[in-house]
């Protein structure tokens, strides 16, 4: 290549000539859009094999059908799913495409365009000023616009499930006449499932001819001689004898990552690459199509604005139940077989279809759930909560229900499971994310006596304070919590609290905590307040807070509402909601179950990354200082045990739980703001 072919730049250069690259050169070439536009493509595989199926279901009148026509080999009316009887799809036929029969199709119309194909490979791409980089073994070339569907392996994190769709197919011919040519057989599980989920696949091209397909969902590929054996044994009992013509070796990708648009403006995914594969089938297709006709769409427009990140919209319920499929494949593969039949058996396969393209409404969800066996499913949830950390929510949620069943029945009853749950939350991790403050002192070289001696110096003023001036004590207390909470809960939606902006917004959402929650119990507050200094609830009363307390309670809960919709973080759903549960309990089991189940919790989860330990060891080392904690709560207690009222108890052990969490802001701020969590 010369000095001035080399620095030419290309309008659009396409990375592959799978499927979807191949659909989206077909659109912009039939609408004309490549006239005078300067185009490669980058495909090191020459394409003349038959190397694997593309198949659909479309109404006969779809774009997709008509627009395809001419390459669509065989389309079926009739479908058997794992020897069920015989189904009519006439509605929504299932269109069967040869690759090579799409591939000499976009090579011939490439030809006739003129459009320039590389029999190299790119390896890198860089990008500055608008202008994408190609680097090839050998040559470097640059374009505009890029359409990249290399594979993306090395994207997805350890943390996702990945599958293998891997598969064999066999092209065979039968002695006897013993395919129904209109009718395909899309799931048939009469096979060893191997510890996977296994299946075959039968797509008939005259009453003797067929291609009979081996698939396995699993975490490793199927391997060519295990399926070989398979498939020699299935065609032989179910068919007899044959004539293998031809094969189809393939892996198709399912997994729970979703990848994230390119970064660069020029540079769009396409393919398996743009999410255009549903993870959990492997059908791709159809979504190609669709986004390649937006692809030209947004071309013809000239509508280039945020060309990285043109996609097709997916709604997140749709992912949600793919993750869970995934989780069961993964996790649990013999279930697979089981749900994949009781799904076809129990629904209309057109039903099954338009929940395959996502298009169906959430009451046909609901009835397709309903077919399907419940316990793989609810232990996959289960596993997807706890791994999001959503599961104390729902632990949450059982709670607040048990006690309104229990106050319901017997309210003492109520009051005792109230102690309880805040006894077993506290020592599991409401004491213990605070016990281990001795970890988090700066000066490693002070002795745990010297610190311990510290700790309650500060513990021991700040308690004559209360004494001394309870409404400066009880406002010092709002503030500090407030910045401790709110700061707690940036943190965990990965930011930092660095500047005085930061802190700011870290105060204004902790103090909208702790005011929803005072504002829904604001009769049980106010009890407590004046048992801490008795002239305070006078002054409340004189400004008639509680004629306010629907209007705090909803501007609290509002302003949590705004920030978490403009911070776009999903962590506030689940603040929102304990708030909101917390609010039909009494005041304690509130602020205990947002105080354990969302702050603690997330402070556990920070301590755990910051001091890289697992729960077992935070326990471990911790469990010293929890017990010295459980000493001083029993000393208080036996310090207000001829306390005449409740409130009082409970005004008594907030003070001291006041005091003994001061040291502990100090030295979890300190710990945020050196980037350790």
């Amino acid at each position: 290549m010369n000095q001035d072919e080399q620095n030419s730049t290309y309008d659009f250069v396409f990375i592959g000539l799978g499927a979807s690259n191949s659909l989206i050169l077909i659109s912009l070439i039939q609408k004309g859009l490549t006239t005078n536009k300067k185009i490669a493509v980058f495909e090191p595989d020459g394409k003349t094999n038959n190397d694997k199926t593309y198949c659909f279901w479309a109404n006969p009148k779809d774009a997709i059908a008509v627009e395809l026509k001419t390459i669509i080999s065989r389309s079926f009316n009739s479908i058997q799913v794992n020897e069920t009887s015989v189904e009519n799809i006439e509605d929504c036929p299932y269109h069967y495409i040869r690759s090579i029969d799409l591939y000499n199709f976009t090579l011939e119309i490439l030809n006739e365009a003129k459009i320039e194909i590389h029999r190299n490979s790119v390896e890198e791409i860089t990008s500055e000023n608008k202008i994408n980089t190609l680097y090839s073994a050998t040559e470097v070339y640059q374009s505009n616009y890029v359409f990249d569907s290399r594979p993306f392996l090395n994207l997805i994190p350890k943390n996702e499930i990945y599958l293998h769709q891997s598969f064999l197919g066999w092209h065979i011919r039968c002695v006897n006449d013993v395919f129904q040519k209109d009718t395909f057989d899309m799931m048939n599980f009469d096979i060893d499932q191997n510890d996977f989920t296994q299946f075959m696949y039968v797509i008939p091209f005259s009453s003797n001819e067929a291609l009979v397909e081996l698939t396995r969902f699993g975490a490793e590929k199927i391997e060519l001689s295990y399926a070989s054996t398979i498939l020699n044994e299935f065609i032989n009992k179910e068919f007899g004898e044959f004539e293998k013509l031809g094969e189809e070796i393939g892996c198709i990708p399912m997994t729970t990552f979703f990848i994230p648009s390119n970064q660069q403006e020029g540079i769009l995914n396409t393919g398996a690459r743009a999410n255009l594969i549903k993870p959990s089938t492997g059908y791709g297709f159809k979504k190609m199509f669709e986004f390649a006709q937006l692809v030209s769409h947004r071309i013809e427009s000239e509508d280039l604005k945020g060309f990285n990140k043109i996609a097709l919209v997916s709604k997140e319920r749709f992912k949600f139940y793919d993750k869970l499929l995934l989780m069961i494949l993964f996790l649990w593969p013999s279930y697979g077989k089981k749900i994949f039949t009781r799904l076809f058996y129990k629904l209309p396969i057109l039903t099954i279809f338009s929940f395959l393209d996502e298009k169906s409404s959430l009451l046909e969800e609901i009835k397709i759930f309903m077919s399907l066996p419940f316990k793989p499913f609810i232990k996959a949830l289960f596993l997807h909560l706890k791994n999001k950390n959503m599961l104390r929510y729902v632990i949450a949620f059982i709670i607040v229900a048990l006690y309104s069943i229990l106050s319901f029945i017997n309210y003492q009853i109520a009051l005792y499971f109230n102690y309880l749950v805040l006894f077993i939350g506290l020592l599991w991790i409401g004491i213990p994310h605070g016990a281990l403050d001795h970890l988090l002192s700066k000066n490693n070289k002070t002795s745990t006596l010297n610190f311990i001696f510290k700790y309650l110096a500060v513990i021991a003023l700040y308690l004559a304070l209360w004494q001394v001036a309870p409404m400066v004590s009880l406002l010092a207390f709002v503030i500090y919590s407030s910045f401790h909470f709110g700061e707690s809960e940036i943190i965990q939606s990965n930011e930092s609290v660095k500047t005085l902006g930061d802190s700011l917004k870290a105060f204004l959402l902790g103090f909208n905590i702790l005011i929803f929650i005072i504002a829904t119990h604001l009769e049980e507050s106010l009890t407590i307040i004046s048992f801490i200094n008795k002239d305070s609830s006078s002054i409340f009363y004189e400004i008639n807070v509680s004629s306010w307390y629907l209007v705090i309670s909803v501007a609290s809960f509002s302003y949590i509402l705004v920030q978490s919709i403009i911070s776009k973080k999903k962590e506030f759903i689940g603040l929102l909601l304990l708030l909101a549960i917390g609010s039909l309990v009494p005041l304690t089991l509130a602020f205990g179950l947002y105080f354990i189940l969302q702050h603690s919790y997330n402070a556990w989860i920070h301590l755990q990354k910051g001091l890289n330990m697992k729960a077992s060891q935070l326990h471990k080392k911790s469990a010293v200082f929890t017990f010295g904690a459980l000493v001083l709560f029993v000393c208080i207690a036996f310090f207000v045990r001829n306390t005449s009222n409740l409130q009082a108890f409970w005004a008594n052990f907030f003070v001291f739980i006041a005091c003994i969490s001061l040291p502990h802001f100090v030295l979890m701020h300190l710990f945020y703001f050196s980037n350790k969590s």
